[in-house]
């Protein structure tokens, strides 16, 4: 089955024409010089004026604060980040990855994703956050997470990745979680366990209509976790994936609300960081 699989894969393009994921453009696709890596044959592609637009923001995420994820020069790398040095409270959460600022062709992408009909758009995505985290881990000498592409590891020491969950009527809305199969996607690439470890306990305004004050009152207190996975998360690093952090006070109370349920650490995966002043 698998090997029927990869040749259609392989036979699709030569029956039809590449199109691009994101606009539609019957132009050839291909990977722009600035992408994160190179996806592999399975992968769907982006034209190439998509492709420049999307990527053009990762080389400066590269160089991001780990735990915050904002961009900081490279020369300043090593120094502490201003923000986070004008935080009243840490972050719970112990890192931040991000694979672009949000922008533009980054946007469009996201909000489509967000939607089951572009399946394709949320795997390319996916994709590129686990290329970015492979990165990431190699960069911090955690070989052992980057072979937990090709080798499984064990169930002790294997992260869970998990996502930000949705209200059953956007759920309904949308006609699926759309950060639920982001997520299911990247742990694919990873080969780790994915669970939708956490629930809503109330309804909640749109982050993105708020302030930084009333996001934070605004998700205080509406997380908690599944009854089914209370203990399993004893001990347990977590992944927490999501498609954008503006202010990161959702991933905060989500990673405060694992970490009180007995969670190890958690390490937030977002495919864009929103860029705004003041920090």
């Amino acid at each position: 089955m698998e090997r029927l699989k990869n040749a259609g894969e392989l036979l699709a393009p030569l029956v039809f024409p590449p199109i691009c994921v994101l606009c539609g453009d019957l132009s050839a696709t291909e990977s722009g010089p600035g992408s994160v890596g190179k996806t592999d044959s399975r992968s769907a592609s982006f034209c190439r004026r998509c492709e420049t637009s999307l990527v053009q923001s990762a080389p400066m995420m590269r160089s991001a604060c780990v735990q915050c994820g904002w961009p900081l020069p490279e020369t300043a790398a090593e120094l502490s980040c201003p923000g986070c040095s004008r935080r009243k409270r840490a972050y719970a959460f112990r890192s931040v990855t991000a694979v672009y600022r949000y922008h533009d062709v980054v946007r469009q992408a996201i909000i489509a994703a967000k939607y089951p009909r572009n399946s394709a758009i949320t795997r390319e995505l996916a994709v590129r956050l686990a290329i970015r985290f492979r990165e990431q881990v190699a960069a911090n000498g955690e070989a052992h997470a980057v072979e937990a592409t090709e080798t499984k590891l064990s169930e002790l020491t294997e992260p869970i990745v998990t996502h930000v969950p949705s209200p059953f009527w956007r759920q309904f809305r949308r006609g699926g979680v759309g950060t639920g199969a982001l997520a299911n996607r990247f742990a694919g690439e990873m080969n780790f366990r994915c669970g939708s470890v956490l629930k809503t306990t109330r309804s909640m305004k749109k982050q993105a209509w708020l302030d930084d004050e009333a996001r934070r009152a605004n998700v205080r207190d509406a997380f908690r976790v599944r009854t089914s996975w209370k203990e399993r998360v004893r001990g347990r690093d977590f992944l927490l994936v999501d498609d954008v952090m503006t202010t990161g006070a959702t991933a905060d109370e989500i990673s405060r609300v694992l970490l009180d349920a007995g969670a190890a650490n958690v390490d937030c995966l977002v495919i864009a960081r929103a860029i705004r002043d003041p920090h």
